[in-house]
């Protein structure tokens, strides 16, 4: 990790210099990249701010802050950075738990269908109305049910599951 730093109107002490890398050791266990950080000092009448870039990856984190001490300048703005860096790191981590498919976790090892975050819930059904394809399509046009299971009265009586795809057709499949 290189550190630059950089004072406006103040000098940089070796003293803020150690400050610093002890509060980015900190910082470091959330980001796992860090390239490059950026620390600014400056002084202005009885202000001491400070700004902290890190550059992590494609990632790049800013925080600012004032206040009477440049101590607690460093401090703030470096808890600032934390606070973002565990939000980036936790959203990172979510986006890559979201991006397995459910194929991709039933083919890893360790894993079994039983750990997945699907719900299942068993339906009863015991008797199937008689009806046509066209009938069967009108009733999921107008019911809450992506899915019709019905007796299909144009191919004698065979069962019949007519269902809505993604693509907003309907698709359907004859049991003999």
């Amino acid at each position: 990790m290189n550190i630059e730093f950089t004072g406006r109107g103040t000098e940089v002490t070796d003293a803020l210099k150690q400050y610093t890398n002890e509060k980015m050791k900190k910082i470091s266990r959330f980001v796992d990249n860090i390239l490059d950080v950026s620390v600014t000092f400056s002084v202005e009448k009885h202000r001491h701010t400070v700004e902290v870039i890190v550059k992590a990856g494609s990632d790049k984190i800013v925080a600012k802050e004032t206040t009477n001490d440049m101590y607690t300048s460093i401090g703030g703005a470096l808890d600032k950075i934390e606070r973002q860096a565990k939000k980036l790191k936790t959203k990172i981590s979510r986006k890559r738990k979201n991006s397995f498919s459910i194929e991709d976790r039933e083919n890893q090892p360790g894993t079994d269908s039983g750990e997945l975050d699907t719900k299942i819930v068993p339906l009863s059904l015991t008797r199937f109305k008689p009806m046509t394809v066209q009938e069967a399509a009108l009733e999921i046009e107008n019911g809450p049910n992506p899915f019709v299971i019905f007796r299909n009265h144009e191919a004698n009586e065979a069962l019949t599951v007519l269902f809505r795809q993604d693509d907003n057709t309907m698709g359907i499949v004859s049991l003999e």
